[in-house]
C-alpha cells in the first residue's frame, strides 16, 4: 500500500516535471524566434539605412560634378570670350619722387630767425635757462 503510493506520486513527480521541461522547452523556442525576428528588423533596418546612406553620397557625388562641369563651361566661354592678347603698352613716365635731405633743402622756405637764440644744453640733454643779467630788455 504504501509502495504503491510512492509509486503514484513518483509517477506524478515525472509526469508534472516532464510537463514543466516541456513548457520551458516551447518558452525557450518562443524567445529565440523572438530574438531572431527582432535581429532580422534590425538588420534589414541598417541594410535600408546604408542603402539610403549611398544614394544620398552619390547624388552629392553627382551635384558636386555637376556644377564642377557648369563651372568649366563658364571658364571656357570666358576663355574664348577673351580673344587676342592685347600688345603691350609702354609705361607712363612716373613723377619724379624728392627724396633725401637734398630735397627737404630744396622745398625748404627762408623763415626769419627768431629773436631769442636756441636754448642750450647741459652734458645730461637738459635746458639752461640764461642768466637775468643778460635777457634783453632790462
Amino acid at each position: 500500500d504504501v509502495f504503491e503510493q510512492e509509486e503514484r506520486d513518483n509517477e506524478l513527480r515525472k509526469h508534472t516535471e516532464r510537463e514543466l521541461h516541456e513548457s520551458n522547452r516551447k518558452l525557450k523556442q518562443k524567445l529565440d524566434a523572438e530574438k531572431k525576428a527582432a535581429a532580422a528588423t534590425r538588420r534589414k533596418e541598417a541594410a535600408e539605412r546604408a542603402q539610403l546612406k549611398r544614394e544620398e553620397a552619390a547624388a552629392r557625388k553627382a551635384e558636386r560634378e555637376r556644377q564642377k562641369q557648369e563651372r568649366d563651361a563658364v571658364e571656357a566661354i570666358q576663355l574664348t570670350q577673351r580673344g587676342k592678347r592685347k600688345a603691350s603698352q609702354s609705361a607712363a613716365p612716373r613723377k619724379k619722387q624728392s627724396r633725401g635731405a637734398a630735397a627737404a633743402r630744396s622745398f625748404c622756405v627762408a623763415t626769419a630767425r627768431s629773436p631769442t637764440p636756441p636754448p642750450t644744453y647741459n652734458s645730461r640733454g637738459r635746458k639752461i635757462a640764461p642768466r637775468k643779467k643778460f635777457e634783453l630788455g632790462n
